[in-house]
């Protein structure tokens, strides 16, 4: 009995936030209901705009879920998705979300960094350029690059390794690895990233 007092204790706090948060939104959209029912369309836009802001909040907490756990030996590290989401508004809208991971290694610190981006109008221009052999000539660090049967782009500099996928021209997956002993772990990392339901969240 006081194990499941203790559980209840911990989960209250957070239900009921998730509860307020909700509540909030709601009570924004009235409230932009009641000034677009007076014709006060100003307001109305301004209290929607708040609840735009809030719903991306929601919906971009939920995409970070789809983002791989770290591998064995690994650290998954804290980062701000908020610059990435808002860079992504600015350029048209879609969804990001990025994460990093990392293992001590004698006195160097490995790092893999995965960023996935949906519906985005930037994602054509990437797609066009894994396309075109042409693009990638003319840079002798990037090569084409296959994963199963997705097409990408693979760029080489002295400390790191990016790689770029175009999962049917709507979704980028780039994961970058630096100062890596062992390049696997880049396809170990790909190989844990669910495809199929991030086809079926993010489209």
């Amino acid at each position: 009995m006081k194990k499941l007092l203790i559980v209840g204790m911990l989960i209250l706090p957070i239900f009921a936030s998730s509860v307020l948060y909700a509540d909030e939104i709601i009570d924004q959209i009235n409230e932009g209901l009641k000034a677009y029912e007076a014709k006060d369309y100003k307001v109305a836009v301004e209290e929607l705009k708040f609840v735009t802001a809030q719903l991306q909040k929601l919906d971009a907490a939920k995409n970070q879920k789809l983002l791989p756990k770290p591998l064995a030996g690994w650290t998954a590290e804290k980062v701000d998705n908020n610059g990435n989401q808002m860079a992504m508004s600015m350029l048209g809208g879609g969804s990001s979300m990025k994460a990093r991971y990392t293992k001590k290694s004698d006195k160097e610190t490995e790092q893999v960094d995965i960023e996935i981006a949906a519906n985005s109008p930037i994602l054509a221009m990437m797609t066009m350029m894994i396309n075109n052999p042409a693009v990638l000539g003319a840079d002798d660090s990037m090569s084409p690059y296959r994963y199963k049967r997705i097409k990408g782009v693979k760029k080489v500099d002295k400390n790191s390794t990016e790689i770029t996928l175009s999962v049917i021209g709507q979704i980028m997956i780039k994961i970058t690895g630096t100062k890596l002993k062992d390049q696997a772990v880049l396809e170990q990392y790909l190989d844990t990233i669910d495809i199929d339901k991030l086809k079926a969240e993010l489209l």
